[in-house]
């Protein structure tokens, strides 16, 4: 017994030319912002200089990202880690400034606005590391390639 009377064939065929323009004018779309914008690399892969800080009440988010790029660092990162009182900043690579005299700078601005903050970690992420893991991708991702290609060129025996 039959409820419902399904069509077996389904025409994508009939729709190829609207999906092929469709994926083209994505591509180029693509391209062109990967072209005009480039790629916004994390400080994992440019370096720079990562901080936990506490506080005794829920952080206010907006206010830090308001302290941290009036000292400059236009491209931070300030998200909670954790709770609602740990914060992650992630400041990029500056010139000429070690990550000691990063995050005294920035403790000391967070402080002026809030004297309840406290540094829990500070740690530095050298450029080498980011071409190491840049590098490290790159060649798995070549590896990962060649094994699926040894896959479907197999003769048989």
């Amino acid at each position: 017994m039959e409820f419902f009377r399904i069509k077996r064939d389904i025409p994508f065929m009939r729709h190829a030319l609207v999906f092929n323009a469709i994926s083209a004018l994505t591509f180029v779309a693509a391209v062109f912002f990967l072209l005009t914008k480039g790629l916004h690399l994390s400080i994992e892969f440019t370096g720079g200089t990562v901080m936990e800080v506490a506080y005794t009440k829920p952080a206010d988010l907006e206010a830090i990202r308001k302290t941290v790029s009036g000292l400059g660092y236009a491209d931070s990162q300030v998200q909670s880690f954790g709770t609602a009182q740990d914060v992650l900043i992630r400041l990029p690579l500056q010139g000429g400034a070690s990550s000691a005299q990063v995050s005294t700078k920035v403790i000391e601005a967070l402080k002026a606005a809030d004297p309840s903050v406290t540094l829990q970690r500070v740690e530095f992420v050298g450029p080498q590391v980011g071409e190491e893991l840049a590098h490290d991708g790159l060649t798995a991702d070549q590896v990962r390639v060649e094994v699926r290609r040894g896959r479907h060129h197999r003769q048989p025996a």
